[in-house]
């Protein structure tokens, strides 16, 4: 049985019905509905216009799941084939029944049934998870070419993906949640929770006001007064008014909750709120968003208000009742974050506001940096603490970053030596603040991929033609890389966790970077170096200027679709070998300023080109980035010293 059908069943008609409330999540079945065919049985086949629909509903703020019987490993392969992997939460494919599945989802994502909708070709398992959700919205595919015009998906703009981004975040948390020893106290208490309460909420009136017309679930006073009504209320300056953010160390909620209170008559002015602090009036609005659920921030603030009367209307996912010791008052943490993007036009929409640019990638970008004078922020390549040099910028560990690693993830990669934490906190994408990002693709062009056979984490690596997990290389990795730690014991384990996928293929580059481009701030530009097309020749990297020519050629096809993007094409500089230093990634002096000059041409015109020598600081850049060949030639110069010591003791000396 496949998917809930047996042989010779026959699935009904590719019906749909309506919804009829606004959708806030979409939980896709697989087999016939999302893709074409059955996976257990052959191969299937993804329309790239249904990819589309699910990724367009991410950037409208409706997130989407999938519930499948299939295979776990297998399924994840098709959708990370289509680039699609990233753009669900909450996935669950195995083989039990659906409705129990679904129902999880939905608590996971902390919604009520009826803002979920369910996609599944079998009327069978449309009826299982109606039974076992009621109050869920369900159809069948015939929806699916209709779905972005109906009015009940319509959303709201969120092309930054950050209601993706937080459901990430709750993915995670609850993850480690089922995974920690103890109490359900006890885990709040290691999540660091950081609380913000401010009342300027006029300044976020739009945002407020959505909040306050869609939380229903922890909405304690169920008012839904309309836009003018709601406007006079945070204008009441008799009334105090409020909103609360929330972050932990998983990430930022964001706003997750709004308050007023009736005015105090009893003092013309309350000033500022305090912890603990007694308001003789009436709360006639407490709410919060379903994102910090059971996380205890409304028992917090309704103790930090001095728990004020206010009448419950409905049911409440949480009491009031109790109080909580696991959250801190931290609204400088906020402020200070609000400080550093609060006034910052568009990329350039206001004259004489210089560019923030950030820059990501080895020592390519290193080098043109020391080039380029302005407001730049780096996360570049760099040595680890045993001389393994740590690359950062590939564009599979970039998708990590926006969905964060768990916490066995991070154990593993705290046992890898050419890897560290931050590779998978990439700025690109982990609270982004900037105009322009600069990314060098070379690690892409260049590096291997292993995949860890239960965790899923992907870890670049080197050479994609070389199989780090195949003994017959061992002996040359060890040679090479022994001393950083990449010794037989190391090469043995990482061959039992990990396996060899190879280069990133040209369709999962182009879903990767056409996916980078809806996740930049919005405003923001993406430039892109790409590489050289020197027709050289390594032993080590045989026929390398072809691959980056098959490289180059999917990195034009895919920005050309893209009107956030551009690339700063590194073969109009890099024209033949007396261009390049020792192979095809790494050019003169005299390249790394015209790729200067063309990074601001092509995006970032606030950064201003500097013609100047090489000078101490170039030299220093390169001395460090020098990684692995800066420790050899430490351990060379010692070996040297030692001889000549011997030699100058004379022939008796031991």
């Amino acid at each position: 049985m496949i998917d809930g059908r047996s042989e010779g069943a026959v699935s009904d008609a590719p019906t749909s019905e309506d919804p009829s409330r606004p959708v806030k999540l979409v939980v896709w079945d697989l087999d016939d509905t999302l893709w074409a065919g059955t996976l257990s049985e052959g191969p299937v086949v993804l329309d790239p216009a249904t990819a589309e629909v699910v990724r367009t509903l991410n950037r409208r703020g409706i997130v989407n799941s999938v519930c499948s019987k299939n295979d776990r490993a297998a399924a994840r392969d098709v959708l990370e084939g289509v680039g699609l992997w990233d753009e669900v939460v909450f996935a669950r494919i195995d083989w039990s029944p659906k409705g129990a599945r679904v129902a999880q989802i939905v608590e996971d994502a902390q919604l009520r049934a009826e803002d979920v909708l369910f996609i599944d070709d079998l009327a069978l398992n449309r009826e299982e998870v109606r039974q076992a959700v009621p109050g869920i919205q369900v159809a069948g595919p015939g929806i699916i070419d209709r779905l972005l015009s109906l009015p009940e998906l319509a959303g709201k703009d969120d092309r930054q993906l950050s209601r993706l981004h937080q459901y990430r975040v709750l993915e995670r948390r609850l993850a480690d949640r089922v995974a920690a020893p103890g109490s359900n106290e006890e885990f709040l208490r290691s999540c660091d929770i950081r609380v913000g309460v401010f009342t300027d909420a006029e300044s976020e009136a739009d945002r407020l006001f959505e909040l306050v017309n869609r939380t229903n679930q922890l909405n304690f006073t169920k008012r839904r007064p309309a836009r003018e009504e709601f406007d006079s209320l945070l204008a009441d300056t008799r009334r105090s008014s409020g909103y609360v953010r929330v972050r932990d160390r998983y990430g930022d909620y964001g706003i997750c909750g709004f308050f007023s209170l009736t005015p105090d008559e009893g003092r013309p002015d309350d000033g500022p709120l305090q912890d603990g602090a007694s308001h003789d009036g009436v709360l006639t609005d407490f709410l919060f968003s379903c994102r910090i659920l059971n996380m205890g921030v409304e028992q917090w603030l309704y103790d930090f208000l001095g728990r004020p009367p206010v009448t419950q209307v409905g049911e409440v996912a949480s009491p009031l009742e109790g109080s909580v010791d696991w959250i801190t008052r931290d609204d400088a943490l906020f402020d200070a974050e609000a400080a550093r993007s609060a006034g910052r036009p568009e990329a350039g929409t206001t004259k004489g506001q210089p560019d923030r640019v950030l820059m990501v990638g080895g020592c390519d970008l290193a080098a043109v940096e020391q080039f380029l004078g302005g407001d730049i922020v780096t996360a570049f390549s760099h040595t680890g603490p045993n001389g393994s040099f740590v690359y950062v910028g590939h564009t599979e560990t970039i998708r990590q970053s926006a969905s964060g690693i768990s916490t066995e993830q991070g154990r593993l990669v705290d046992r890898i030596p050419f890897l560290d934490q931050g590779v998978f906190a990439s700025p690109a994408v982990v609270a982004p603040r900037y105009d322009v990002l600069v990314l060098s693709v070379l690690t892409d062009y260049t590096q291997g991929l292993y995949r860890h056979r239960d965790l899923g984490l992907i870890a670049p690596w080197h050479q994609y033609n070389l199989d780090a997990t195949d003994p017959d290389n061992w002996p040359w990795i060890e040679r090479r890389f022994g001393r950083e730690g990449v010794d037989r014991a190391f090469l043995q384990w990482f061959a039992q966790e990990f396996e060899f996928l190879g280069g990133i293929t040209v369709d999962r580059f182009q879903a990767n970077i056409r996916w980078l481009a809806g996740s930049i701030p919005s405003g923001a530009r993406l430039v892109l170096l790409n590489g050289a097309e020197v027709p050289i020749q390594r032993p080590t990297e045989p026929d390398r200027y072809l691959h980056h020519r098959a490289m180059n050629a999917a990195l034009t096809q895919v920005v050309a679709e893209l009107p956030n993007a551009s690339v700063c094409d590194v073969r109009a500089f890099a024209l033949g070998p007396d261009d390049l230093m020792s192979d095809i990634r790494h050019y003169r002096r005299h390249v790394y300023l015209q790729m200067a000059e063309e990074i601001r041409a092509v995006g970032a015109s606030g950064l201003t080109p500097q013609r100047r020598s090489l000078g101490r600081r170039v030299f220093t850049q390169v001395w460090r980035f020098a990684g692995r060949r800066k420790v050899e030639l430490r351990r060379f110069r010692r070996r040297v010293a030692k001889v000549m010591t011997r030699r100058s003791a004379g022939p008796g000396s031991s």
